[in-house]
């Protein structure tokens, strides 16, 4: 999955989703995902979160 990121956000996020990955998360549709990997990536000015779960 990929999402856009505003880059003044990109440190906090960068911090963030590699503190959750190898961790479990309930959605609000109350499933649960792992998170398998997750990284932010930078490319001409603009961040990516790119990601991969697996409900669980």
């Amino acid at each position: 999955m990929k999402e856009n990121v505003d880059p003044k956000y990109a440190d906090i996020v960068k911090e963030y989703i590699a503190d959750m990955e190898g961790s479990n998360v309930k959605l609000d549709s109350e499933k649960t995902v792992a998170i398998l990997k997750a990284g932010l990536k930078e490319r001409k000015g603009k961040y990516i979160l790119i990601f991969r779960y697996q409900l669980v």
